[in-house]
């Protein structure tokens, strides 16, 4: 039995073999950069963390079915069948950063301007960017009588003063993920 799938995989084209590593690479680091993406668009929603769950959940779901269904057309060799799940793996990871980026589209097109209002500025936090931490420009602001944090771009971050007022737009979501915009940090 195993000689019999050693000889189906000495039969498989140089063209499958390109086409199948290529794909597999473009998933992943496509997905990678994806999720960079994403996860900047989505720094001011209500709950990140739960949107990113989400839709991380949802491409994981997506990518394990897809690498399923698609096994018998991308097995290369005897150990790649054997080691089916890391392949499985691989090509769910990059559906996770996929679905983050597709879910902030989806999520921006379904959202819509609830009001726009000028909030005073109490304090400025910025975070020096290091090993494995981004740099963080946050502008704290009082809304409803809780702070709120906001992220922003650091030559908006430098503009402002504290004490000063700025506009923050909040928009509402159809399908949950309310977010606040600085319409004024491009």
């Amino acid at each position: 039995m195993t000689k019999k799938n050693n000889n189906n995989f000495e039969n498989v084209s140089s063209l499958k073999k390109v086409i199948v590593v290529v794909s597999l690479f473009t998933i992943l680091f496509g997905g990678m950069f994806s999720a960079i993406v994403a996860v900047h668009s989505f720094k001011n929603y209500n709950n990140p963390y739960i949107f990113g769950f989400t839709f991380g959940m949802i491409g994981l779901l997506i990518g394990i079915f897809i690498a399923t269904k698609i096994k018998p057309y991308v097995l290369l060799n005897s150990i790649m069948q054997s080691n089916y799940s890391n392949f499985k793996l691989i090509f769910a990871l990059g559906f996770i950063g996929h679905f983050l980026l597709v879910g902030f589209y989806l999520n921006d097109s379904l959202s819509t301007l609830n009001d726009c209002k000028r909030y005073i500025v109490i304090n400025k936090e910025y975070r020096k960017g290091g090993h494995r931490q981004p740099e963080l420009h946050v502008l704290i602001l009082k809304i409803k009588g809780k702070n709120c944090r906001l992220l922003s771009k650091p030559d908006y971050w430098k503009s402002i003063l504290i004490g000063q007022e700025i506009t923050v737009c909040d928009y509402k979501s159809r399908i949950g993920f309310d977010s606040k915009k600085l319409p004024n940090d491009y």
